[in-house]
């Protein structure tokens, strides 16, 4: 339903192009490949723990993914990181890179500029996730976000939402969708019910009451009762600006 709207814009192929994410990485967008990398999996075991210690200088000062090994790992941003820590690093984009999408679109020579102009040019990624793997589709669409200084619209954020998504509302710079509240996490939902401007389209009854309790509406009232009406419907969707 968003992308009507930017029918002229640069449109992302990524069976076609190719960006560095590392380009100008700084403090900030580095922590944030960290997170997306390592995802879930064992967030809380030490192994993870020391090897995102270890990520986190390595992306800041590599020049591209696959020549993560070429960073001096002696320097003062690695004291206290065991080889072990720095190995386990090394390995998660090892696995990063054994995907042949992602292989291309962050290692071959750029051929796509992300143009951070005033106000920035418009891009639309069409990063289908029937023809490509779960975990591609997520760092390439996440990537794109994390280099993308305009307005980010992501229609399906139940898939892409991390809790670092939270800047995003806080500078007014996210529009999204959900097909059910129940996809978010109880921050990010907080989070997106708190944003101005909320709509739904054939809503749950649970996600339709949730809408009307922020208009202040009260339950079973007249006022309530044509609210629900006008959310609910055969499917779910609601959205967020």
């Amino acid at each position: 339903m968003f992308l009507e709207r930017f029918k002229t814009a640069k449109e992302f192929d990524p069976h076609k192009h190719s960006f560095n994410p590392l380009e100008g990485i700084d403090y900030k967008r580095a922590r944030e490949f960290v997170a997306v990398a390592y995802g879930s999996e064992g967030k809380d075991t030490l192994t993870v723990r020391n090897g995102k210690r270890a990520l986190l200088p390595l992306v800041k000062n590599a020049k591209r993914l696959d020549l993560l090994r070429e960073v001096d790992a002696s320097g003062p941003e690695f004291v206290g990181l065991s080889k072990e820590a720095i190995a386990e690093a090394y390995a998660v984009v090892d696995d990063i890179l054994v995907s042949p999408v992602l292989q291309s679109v962050f290692c071959k020579r750029p051929n796509f500029a992300i143009r951070n102009s005033n106000p920035p040019s418009s891009i639309v990624a069409r990063i289908d996730r029937t023809n490509l793997w779960r975990d591609d589709a997520l760092l390439l669409g996440l990537s794109l976000v994390s280099l993308y200084k305009g307005k980010v619209i992501i229609p399906d954020l139940g898939f892409y939402a991390r809790d670092f998504h939270d800047a995003l509302i806080r500078e007014k710079r996210l529009a999204v969708g959900v097909n059910s509240l129940s996809e978010l996490t109880p921050k990010m939902r907080q989070l997106c019910m708190l944003m101005e401007d909320k709509s739904g389209d054939r809503c749950t009854y649970q996600d339709a009451d949730e809408l009307a309790r922020y208009q202040g509406l009260t339950p079973h009232t007249m006022g309530w009762n044509d609210f629900m009406k006008d959310m609910m419907g055969s499917g779910v969707l609601v959205s967020f600006t």
